[in-house]
């Protein structure tokens, strides 16, 4: 029999690796024969991506069942950090509107959508996640007065809040008084479809809740911040808010 160079191994791996990813199973005598070779060879293979931590399982029986895991991947996608909080609080959202079909597992999705990422990228989620709170919806006199916030103010917001930077800003209040403050965005908070900032600001030294549809101008300024101690802001934290 032929010697197998290194180089075709790995082709052979790789065309098997894709071959198990493109149906939920095959049998062993199918994978022999796409890859012309030896049940013992496969075998071989087989327990060298098992070793190297490809979750394939197979089956007992006449014709030997093998599979990828259908739930092998998730960890592969390479979203950044960002990413995946969206991905997380596009989950929780759902959650919120209490649609009465296709919505009664999500919890327990974002708990295991979670769990399936790498723990270095779970430790830096978990922080930012932990600082995305979700409370009732908003009441409809809230949602009558409420505007959509400017994209370009949304991503500048948004950007500062992952980064720790201050936020210079430009806010009205509900009576129309407009102020420049300097804010620290600690939380932010959904009340669908209303998002505000829980932040500490400078100008009063203190924590203060900010409508992000009142904000007619933010920029980052400064260093980043470091986060200031829960406690601080737990007084404008209803007891329903959950993190997400």
């Amino acid at each position: 029999m032929a010697k197998v160079s290194f180089e075709q191994r790995v082709e052979r791996r790789n065309r098997l690796i894709g071959l198990l990813r493109s149906e939920a199973h095959w049998t062993t005598a199918d994978l022999c024969g796409h890859l012309d070779i030896s049940q013992r060879t496969l075998m071989r293979e087989l327990s060298d991506l098992r070793a190297a931590g490809y979750p394939i399982e197979s089956d007992r029986g006449r014709g030997g069942g093998i599979r990828l895991n259908g739930r092998w991947g998730i960890e592969r996608l390479h979203l950044n950090h960002q990413e995946v909080v969206e991905l997380i609080l596009a989950l929780a959202i759902m959650e919120t509107l209490h649609s009465p079909i296709l919505t009664g597992h999500l919890k327990a999705i974002r708990q295991k959508l979670f769990q399936a990422f790498p723990q270095e990228q779970r430790r830096t989620v978990n922080t930012i996640r932990k600082r995305i709170l979700i409370g009732n919806n908003a009441s409809a006199n809230v949602v009558s007065l409420y505007a959509e916030p400017v994209p370009r103010l949304s991503e500048a917001i948004a950007d500062a809040f992952l980064r720790q930077h201050c936020l210079e800003i430009d806010y009205q209040s509900e009576a129309g008084q407009r102020t420049r403050r300097v804010i620290e965005a600690h939380y932010i908070l959904l009340n669908w479809p209303v998002w505000y900032i829980m932040a500490w600001d400078h100008l009063r030294a203190s924590a203060r809740v900010f409508r992000i549809d009142r904000i007619r101008n933010a920029r980052a300024v400064g260093d980043a911040f470091r986060l200031r101690p829960r406690p601080l802001f737990e007084d404008i934290f209803a007891p329903y808010f959950q993190a997400i």
